[in-house]
């Protein structure tokens, strides 16, 4: 019986470091555009596509996706993807997904986004988990960045 016990073990174990090579760095998920696919009376439906850098030296294929978008600090959409996108080595790719804002939140947008907001960037943080072919389970992503406004302009000079 202790036998049975070891040899599960032992199995679980192998099965659980077949996935990520050991110094696997989980893909980077990050907004690339935003376009309105479609607007109701309860919920909004805008086109979402998210850039995914894969840092690794190897090939990933995204096998599903789960996210929640806030702007300016604020909820404001959320989507799930289950279509398979690879993304190779040192590389990036696009992956368009489906985001679900409900009215509430566009109407808090609307209520507390400085105008000077839009000329600068919005600020974005988009969390959730992605799922890979290389590995058993979800990876989270934590990412926050600025969406559109003005490009700002650098010094001409030197650079250190």
């Amino acid at each position: 019986m202790r036998l049975r016990y070891l040899v599960m073990g032992f199995a679980l174990i192998l099965a659980a470091c077949g996935g990520l090579p050991r110094n696997a760095v989980p893909p980077r998920v990050g907004i690339a555009d935003v376009a309105v696919k479609s607007l109701g009376l309860f919920e909004q439906t805008f086109d979402v596509g998210l850039r995914v850098t894969n840092p690794n030296d190897f090939d990933l294929a995204i096998e599903g996706l789960d996210f929640e978008l806030d702007v300016n600090g604020r909820p404001f959409a959320s989507g799930v993807s289950r279509v398979s996108v690879p993304v190779p080595a040192a590389s990036t790719a696009v992956l368009r997904v489906d985001a679900i804002m409900e009215s509430k939140n566009l109407i808090r947008q609307f209520k507390t986004l400085p105008p000077e907001t839009l000329a600068e960037g919005v600020p974005y943080r988009i969390k959730g988990r992605v799922r890979i072919d290389k590995a058993s389970g979800w990876l989270p992503f934590d990412h926050a960045g600025v969406y559109g406004g003005e490009a700002k302009k650098q010094p001409k000079g030197k650079a250190i």
